[in-house]
């Protein structure tokens, strides 16, 4: 049976000492170095959080300049083609234009001379007409 002395309550209050000092000695400053470790955890949990928001704010930002990018380039394309048919429309008109100036002097610088050649073998013809026939006639 179990005799209940007084060695019983020494043994207790020996427990309860040894508790209160591994309490003070192990224990509390387990769980502090435990807290501080926790704390850190939390705060890098919340540093990579952060970075990871970061980098998708960047990474849209980024897609987000790159589509702008495109479109610009597009539309400078477009304005480049346009720009380029207007200056080839241009280009055509005037030397369409100066191609019917040149053609035009030529047919006038032509009609003129036939004329003239026409009217230089008119004078001449008389003349001709005069030689052949002295010729014929012997002389």
């Amino acid at each position: 049976m179990l005799d209940l002395n007084l060695t019983l309550f020494f043994q207790l209050a020996n427990f309860f000492i040894a508790l209160y000092l591994l309490n003070i000695l192990l224990i509390r400053p387990i769980r502090d170095v435990l807290k501080k470790r926790q704390a850190i955890v939390d705060g890098l949990t919340n540093e990579a959080e952060d970075f990871e928001t970061k980098a998708q704010k960047s990474l849209a930002d980024y897609d987000a300049a790159l589509q702008k990018a495109r479109q610009d380039a597009g539309l400078a394309r477009q304005q480049g083609r346009e720009a380029g048919l207007a200056e080839q429309h241009t280009l055509v008109s005037s030397a369409q234009q100066e191609a019917r100036t040149i053609l035009n002097n030529a047919r006038d610088t032509m009609q003129k001379e036939a004329a003239a050649t026409l009217e230089k073998l008119r004078a001449d013809t008389g003349k001709l007409s005069q030689l052949l026939a002295q010729r014929i006639l012997g002389n």
